[in-house]
């Protein structure tokens, strides 16, 4: 009875097996019991698993929380929630309710920043206002919600400004720019700068913007009268019915520099002092209206009126010539990077000019009649430069080393290789020898010029039309490879006397020497060359009569008999 009470306990029933007491209490026995009890212990453990997993719904509710809002502002936030689901429940359509009262009327998407959290930007809020929200979510079938949170967004404030800058400034003149940045939710009533000197930082004065657009980005101020070469301070302020608000200061000192920075402020920033300066830099574009500008500070206004302009001395390194704005001069506008056709025509005052260093283009006659104009300075992007004429006082054009299209040699301009003379100062005086390296010579290139005693080198085998055309040349050595003397070659040259022409010369075209008051011809050519009929038309003095035909010895005689020739009446040998 002892064995079978034991075998009760441990969970196993009696089988009544005539051995059971033996296998109880034998080797064989203990084995078989462990055994048993073990696969009953593993059984009753499925069971209670199984039955434990049962109870499990497949579908859950998905578990909603609302989080706390971050990032407010007077009319905005940003809401918070997270959502999480179990077993094969599908994530609900979220978004968030909110509003200024509890029926929370408002909603907006919820967008999740990962696998569980979400968040909605919501905007147009009221200042001050304390709002209601929580997360809610739906299938179209069953609604769930977090818990309910508030807000309470920030109140309005004073106006908030960003930094300012000069754009643009005069000797006299500044104009600043700057931002509001923020209107801290109410109407700007007043805006504009204080300025003070910089040694007197204490003792402001107040300039008021009268045309504040609040959906301009930018606000700009002129501030007028300041004086020269003087430190200022400059604050940008602004107002509201919460309070002013002053910007931080920047510093400015006025001087003769000019800074445009847009077209058109160029007669804004002089204002009043328009004719009283002689010397000035300016940087920054330059349109139409500014050219216009320019040359009435030169001495020229509109419709080619003289003006009080005094301005002489002008350097435009920095600046830029842009398209738009009126006609510089009748019918003429700004291009860009171009100085047009009679840019600064008649600007009486002008006598030296610094161009835009973006300049690609100087037309013909830019400067016509700049009778004061003594220096050009070209720029290295200038790839196409003519000449302007009546410039009777210019010593000089001086190119950028820069400049792949022209150079400089003694103030006269050539081409990159220095084979062909481009543009002649007038204002040259004494005498001039062309350099060797020069072939040929552009039409009209020495017309006006000053040069007195003009030395070609045999280099040179072609001129153009008109090359010293009223020029006040006296003396002039021919290049000896020179075949033909083109046409008007040196017409209306008053104060010629003296003409060399080459052992090579074949041909003198029509009106080669009209109106030259020749003295002495010196023709190297053993056979006279050709002689158009109006190649030595005068007016006035009897030059055929007067004036001295050198020719080769014993060649006198061929030259007396030679149609045009015959006509002179001094025909010599030396």
């Amino acid at each position: 009875m002892g064995n079978n009470k034991h075998l009760h306990t441990t969970g196993f029933p009696h089988t009544g097996h005539p051995h059971a007491s033996y296998r109880a209490h034998g080797l064989l026995a203990r084995p078989r019991v462990c055994r048993l009890a073990w696969r009953l212990c593993c059984a009753a453990v499925a069971v209670c698993l199984f039955s434990c997993d049962s109870d499990q719904p497949d579908y859950l509710e998905p578990r909603l929380t609302t989080l706390p809002a971050t990032d407010l502002t007077r009319t905005d936030a940003t809401l918070h929630g997270s959502a999480t689901v179990a077993g094969e429940t599908e994530m609900p359509q979220l978004y968030f309710r909110y509003g200024a009262t509890e029926a929370m009327e408002q909603t907006a998407p919820a967008v999740f920043d990962d696998q569980t959290m979400v968040a909605a930007r919501i905007t147009g809020l009221t200042a001050a206002t304390t709002y209601h929200y929580m997360l809610e979510g739906t299938n179209g079938r069953t609604t769930v919600r977090g818990d309910r949170k508030s807000l309470t967004t920030l109140p309005n404030a004073k106006p908030s400004l960003g930094e300012a800058s000069i754009i643009g400034h005069g000797p006299m003149s500044v104009i600043i720019g700057y931002r509001i940045t923020d209107d801290g939710g109410e109407t700007i009533t007043e805006t504009g700068c204080l300025y003070a000197l910089a040694s007197a930082a204490a003792d402001q004065q107040r300039v008021v913007l009268k045309d504040y657009r609040k959906d301009q980005e930018r606000q700009t101020l002129l501030l007028p009268d300041l004086r020269r070469n003087t430190t200022y301070m400059i604050w940008p302020y602004a107002t509201s019915r919460m309070g002013e608000t002053v910007g931080e200061a920047i510093t400015f000192t006025t001087g003769d520099a000019l800074l445009l920075g847009e077209p058109g402020q160029l007669r804004s920033l002089m204002g009043k002092d328009l004719y009283d300066y002689s010397h000035l830099s300016i940087a920054g574009p330059l349109n139409g209206d500014d050219l216009r500008c320019l040359r009435e500070m030169m001495g020229r206004g509109r419709d080619n009126v003289t003006t009080a302009g005094r301005l002489s001395d002008i350097d435009l390194t920095d600046a830029t010539i842009v398209a738009g704005g009126e006609p510089y001069d009748d019918a003429r506008y700004a291009e860009d990077d171009v100085v047009g056709q009679g840019l600064f025509a008649d600007c009486a005052s002008l006598s030296k000019i610094v161009l835009p260093s973006q300049t690609t283009t100087i037309e013909k006659d830019a400067f016509a009649r700049c009778a004061a104009l003594e220096l050009i300075d070209i720029p290295a992007t200038a790839a196409s430069v003519m000449p302007s004429s009546g410039c009777s006082a210019l010593q000089g054009l001086r190119v950028s080393e820069a400049n792949t299209h022209y150079v400089d040699k003694d103030g006269v301009l050539l081409n990159a290789d220095a084979t062909q003379i481009v543009w002649f100062p007038m204002g040259k005086k004494g005498s001039y020898a062309l350099p060797s390296s020069v072939t040929s010579v552009g039409s009209y290139a020495f017309k006006e010029c000053s040069i007195e005693r003009f030395v070609f080198s045999d280099h040179v085998a072609k001129l153009g039309t008109g090359v010293f055309m009223n020029s006040k040349v006296r003396d002039v050595t021919m290049p000896e490879a020179l075949r033909l003397v083109p046409t008007a070659t040196f017409q209306g040259c008053a104060q010629l006397q003296v003409v060399r022409l080459g052992s090579k010369t074949e041909l003198i075209s029509d009106y080669a020497f009209t109106d030259c008051p020749l003295t002495d011809l010196y023709v190297e050519a053993r056979m006279p060359p050709v002689c158009q009929p109006t190649a030595f038309a005068t007016l006035g003095a009897d030059v055929l009569a007067s004036c001295r035909v050198h020719v080769p010895k014993g060649r006198a005689n061929i030259y007396k008999a030679s149609e045009g020739w015959n006509l002179f009446k001094n025909i010599i040998t030396d």
